[in-house]
């Protein structure tokens, strides 16, 4: 029998998984029944196998369809919903690597969830200091063309990185 706290880990990374995902299709995507189900067995296979290739999988399709979402189907991007999205897929990515190394029928130690709480709240700290500010300045997206605001969020998100790694001490910031 599993114990219930790797069970409700991985339930927890299947729920950022898949609400990452579901966030990230265009609305009429999410209004019929077979690409929620699409999203909820990707994230259910990124859970069940954290140490395979269904975690990098979950994270490129969630990031190729709210680029599908926002360049090509020409939804405004919006900041909020790509902090969200964001936030969802580090949350989920750190998960799993909490996940891949613990075994299923073993208990995650407290000290390990709380520096991995640590650490993924300051990242979600520094990454909402960084967008929300720029929300306001501009006005929200639809002043940016959506090209130029993925390019500024993938730069914005590095910056974020940057910052983190070299405020933990160095060039790897886990060591």
């Amino acid at each position: 029998m599993t114990t219930l706290h790797s069970l409700s880990w991985r339930m927890l990374m299947w729920a950022c998984g898949t609400t990452a995902l579901l966030v990230a299709m265009p609305p009429d995507y999410r209004a019929g029944i077979v690409m929620p189900l699409l999203a909820a067995l990707i994230g259910l296979l990124a859970a069940a196998e954290p140490e395979n290739a269904w975690v990098l999988c979950l994270e490129v399709v969630t990031v190729v369809a709210w680029l599908l979402t926002t360049v090509v189907y020409g939804h405004a991007p919006s900041w909020t919903v790509a902090l969200a999205i964001g936030a969802l897929l580090y949350v989920h990515h750190g998960m799993a690597a909490i996940a891949a190394h613990i075994p299923v029928r073993a208990r995650i130690p407290v000290p390990l969830a709380a520096g991995w709480l640590g650490r993924t709240g300051g990242a979600l700290a520094a990454s909402a200091a960084v967008c929300l500010p720029v929300t306001v300045v501009t006005g929200g997206a639809s002043a940016i063309p959506p090209a130029l605001a993925v390019v500024l969020g993938a730069g914005g998100a590095l910056g974020v990185v940057y910052a983190l790694t070299r405020g933990a001490g160095g060039a790897g910031g886990d060591q």
